[in-house]
């Protein structure tokens, strides 16, 4: 069997889709990406489920593969993608063997945000890619949510508790810190072919308050989003910038999906970046 395909082998991604709303972006976005739509790694869809960490938790006590990938249906990820994920997780396990979490644009417990993504709704203020270029695998505390990866022998499952389809990648990174296993930022770029978020919704509202609840003496933690803290009208004061963003600094987010993200990968030239260094191995 050949390195590609043991690579390959080694991956199951996971994804929450409502029937409604998600199915355009899972057709033009996940299902595109050049390992999903060959058939090399699996893809599972769960649809309209009561939240996503009831649904993944179920995604870890089914999976066999060696590390579960989930992630959102507007993620596109490029080819080379999975070879790439392959090679870092092989250096990051030479670093920590107990390893348990690792995130493509997570937070450092300094509130430094790492890893590089290109992100339709920030395109209008990066102009390319956001974030910058690791050299190695760095700790991090939390992870957004558009595509993370668990070793499942690290033994750690979601809280089936915490409500909606927000802020379980940094619970599971929580839950695994308090297990004394570390989390880790890689650099894998990808495509998130999002829209701004222009509001706090009262979904992403009752996963805050449950997060707050359960984490209350080891907050404050950074997030992609904002810091989870127990500060009062925290919550309120970010809905309030993003109101002012929304009203006034128009020119610096869109609202607006790309229809073909493999073509913004290769202008960005993502493929032979995948590429770069993973001779030396």
């Amino acid at each position: 069997m050949s390195r590609e395909t043991d690579a390959f082998d080694k991956f199951q991604v996971y994804v929450c889709a409502r029937n409604k709303i998600d199915a355009p972006s899972l057709e033009r976005d996940l299902s595109r990406s050049p390992a999903i739509a060959n058939k090399k790694i699996a893809l599972k869809v769960f649809w309209d489920q009561e939240s996503a960490s009831i649904a993944f938790a179920g995604a870890i006590a089914a999976a066999a593969a060696e590390f579960i990938v989930f992630t959102h249906c507007d993620v596109y990820f490029p080819e080379y993608w999975f070879e790439r994920l392959a090679w870092e997780l092989e250096r990051l396990t030479r670093m920590d063997r107990s390893w348990a979490v690792a995130g493509f644009s997570g937070m450092t417990a300094a509130g430094e945000q790492v890893g590089r993504i290109w992100d339709c709704s920030l395109d209008p203020w990066t102009r390319g890619m956001f974030g910058k270029k690791l050299l190695a695998p760095v700790p991090i505390v939390s992870a957004d949510e558009m595509a993370f990866v668990i070793r499942r022998s690290a033994g750690i499952t979601f809280d089936a508790d915490l409500p909606e389809f927000h802020l379980y990648a940094t619970d599971i990174m929580l839950t695994a810190e308090r297990a004394g296993l570390r989390c880790y930022g890689l650099d894998v770029p990808l495509i998130h072919n999002a829209k701004a978020q222009l509001y706090v919704g009262h979904d992403y509202a009752r996963a805050y308050r449950y997060m707050i609840k359960k984490w209350r003496n080891r907050l404050p933690v950074p997030t992609t989003c904002g810091p989870l803290s127990s500060t009062p009208l925290t919550i309120s004061l970010r809905h309030l910038r993003m109101r002012y963003k929304a009203l006034f600094r128009r020119s610096t987010f869109s609202t607006h999906r790309i229809p073909d993200p493999s073509v913004k990968s290769h202008e960005l030239g993502l493929e032979n970046g995948l590429l770069e260094g993973m001779a030396e191995r």
